[in-house]
């Protein structure tokens, strides 16, 4: 063998293997990874700045970025500028996450998960299912209030005080495709001396919230919260959650529920 045309030989072998790894256009370019482009450009820049990237597919691919600001950039698309987050993902069927406001609640892999006795985070969500099956995509980012502050005052005399309100349901999380996790939730909070208070409750499946009204432990008064919060005609299936505001006047006993929109008020039988 010509010892001099080993040189060559090797270089020519060399260049062949970075054409392949650089996907030429000879070969299967199905193969290459795609440039999938997260579009920020409509997303709140306090939003963006504590939001968190969660990319999965079913063959076992993963990708979670929890400081997803700090890969935000600035980008020409289509001639105007767009502030892109950029990440290479296999040419597969992906479900796509961006959240934010989750903070520790967030468990990658498991979802929004309220531990017991906490309110929900004030979480904003994006999910987004699509088949990578180019070299480059854009995915606008569109983040959806997913939970809802009740706010709540009690008009009471002042031998009722002190109290304490508890608000439970039955939904404690949300998966990260927004649907939510069937779970004990319970918060219990005391309201301020004007008897006000708020608690934020992640989306319902149906009308189970209750209020209660406690005195060292004791129940002194339950309230079906999630019926009358239906009966103002709100939905919990509406992308992004308005909040409400709930007054329960013990001197008159009626109950007062507002939403964008919307306002009524209910009739009870007090007893303490």
């Amino acid at each position: 063998m010509d010892k001099g045309i080993m040189p060559s030989a090797v270089l020519v072998a060399v260049a062949v293997a970075a054409m392949c790894v650089g996907c030429s256009i000879k070969e299967d370019r199905s193969l290459c990874p795609c440039s999938l482009a997260l579009d920020f450009s409509d997303v709140e820049p306090s939003a963006a700045e504590v939001s968190e990237v969660y990319i999965s597919a079913a063959d076992g691919f993963l990708y979670h970025d929890r400081e997803a600001a700090g890969g935000i950039m600035e980008a020409e698309v289509s001639g105007s500028l767009r502030k892109i987050y950029s990440v290479d993902v296999p040419k597969t069927a992906l479900d796509v996450s961006v959240v934010s406001g989750a903070g520790q609640c967030h468990l990658p892999g498991k979802g929004i998960i309220i531990p017991s006795g906490e309110e929900c985070p004030p979480v904003f969500m994006h999910y987004s299912k699509i088949i990578a099956d180019a070299e480059r995509m854009l995915e606008p980012v569109t983040l959806h209030k997913d939970y809802s502050r009740i706010g709540i005052k009690i008009l009471a005399s002042p031998e009722v005080y002190p109290f304490n309100l508890s608000v439970n349901g039955n939904v404690c999380g949300i998966n990260m495709d927004r649907s939510v996790i069937l779970g004990n939730f319970s918060y219990s909070f005391v309201p301020d001396s004007g008897g006000s208070g708020s608690v934020r409750v992640p989306r319902q499946l149906d009308n189970s919230l209750v209020l209660q009204v406690l005195d060292q432990g004791r129940v002194l008064r339950e309230f079906a919260l999630g019926e009358y919060i239906a009966e103002s005609g709100f939905d919990w299936r509406q992308e992004d959650l308005a909040d409400i505001e709930v007054e329960i006047d013990y001197s008159n006993s009626y109950i007062s529920v507002e939403v964008a929109g919307w306002s009524g008020s209910f009739e009870f039988e007090v007893v303490i």
